[in-house]
């Protein structure tokens, strides 16, 4: 199987590869400097040059301060959608796009995790055009797939997102601001997420499937995982939520599962532990 993966050098998009690779595929995975996927031209030689079966758009605005709201959203929502017409015509076969949570509708008042067929109404740009490119995209005419992901956490993280910024300032011993002690979020190691998106992409599946741990964790609990219970190092609730976010956002992912018929395998405790040894390392090269 030979697999074009845009993104490919990403937080997520290099598990993907390397989950990929490990299972024999034959993988393309151009830097974003040789692929520049916003240029009409480059996404057409890309195409041409890949002569690739299968499609992982792994590629978007992923800045944490910017990609809620950026108005590049649709940029890369124009650009998907290009690309996947690209692919299509070069006698591309299936197409993965990894999407996200955000495409769901958040107002929904309900307790319990949110399945597939939940209602999609995207409170943000970033929902909205992920969601616009699926919608495209799954008129094709090819095999396609959305990988909606929660919650990926581990190594490689930008350094202003939640888990870096709590061993940030256990190393450094400056506070961190951050959300309600009562957020509750699916906490999946990247590494997993990116085999599950591999094992989807090989697979037949079609439609969205969520992408999570299935295991829901509080932000106070992550927390006194990594700076220890009650640590004054961590300042619950000093940091607001993206506008309409939910307090609590958990996926279903019993899809995942049975059809796909992947099972995570890292524990949130060694996802802690590795993110340590790759911070301390980044930390002490510098």
């Amino acid at each position: 199987m030979r697999v074009l993966v845009t993104g490919g050098s990403g937080f997520v998009g290099r598990q993907i590869v390397a989950a990929l690779r490990a299972s024999g595929a034959e993988v393309i995975a151009p830097s974003r400097a040789a692929a520049d996927l916003l240029s009409a031209d480059r996404r057409g030689k890309l195409v041409a040059e890949a002569r690739a079966a299968l499609l992982i758009q792994a590629a978007w605005v992923t800045r944490p301060a910017d990609y809620w709201h950026s108005a590049a959203n649709l940029d890369w929502a124009t650009a998907t959608i290009d690309l996947a017409r690209h692919f299509a015509a070069a006698g591309g076969q299936r197409v993965i796009l990894v999407g996200t949570c955000a495409e769901y509708d958040w107002r929904l008042a309900d307790a319990g995790p949110w399945p597939e067929s939940r209602p999609c109404r995207p409170a943000t740009p970033y929902g909205a055009a992920k969601a616009l490119a699926w919608a495209v995209i799954g008129r094709l005419g090819l095999s396609t797939a959305n990988a909606r992901l929660f919650s990926p956490v581990g190594r490689h993280e930008h350094p202003a997102r939640l888990l870096p910024s709590l061993i940030q300032a256990v190393e450094t011993g400056c506070p961190v601001a951050t959300g309600p002690a009562a957020l509750t979020r699916d906490v999946m190691d990247v590494r997993d997420a990116g085999a599950a998106i591999a094992a989807l992409a090989l697979g037949r599946v079609e439609g969205p499937v969520n992408i999570g741990s299935g295991r829901a964790f509080r932000l106070d609990a992550l927390a006194a995982a990594v700076a220890g219970a009650g640590s004054p190092l961590v300042r619950f609730g000093t940091r607001r939520l993206s506008a309409g976010e939910p307090l609590v956002l958990l996926p279903d992912t019993g899809r995942l599962r049975r059809e796909v018929g992947f099972v995570p395998r890292i524990t949130p405790a060694q996802t802690v532990a590795d993110a340590f040894v790759h911070w301390r390392g980044l930390t002490r090269a510098a």
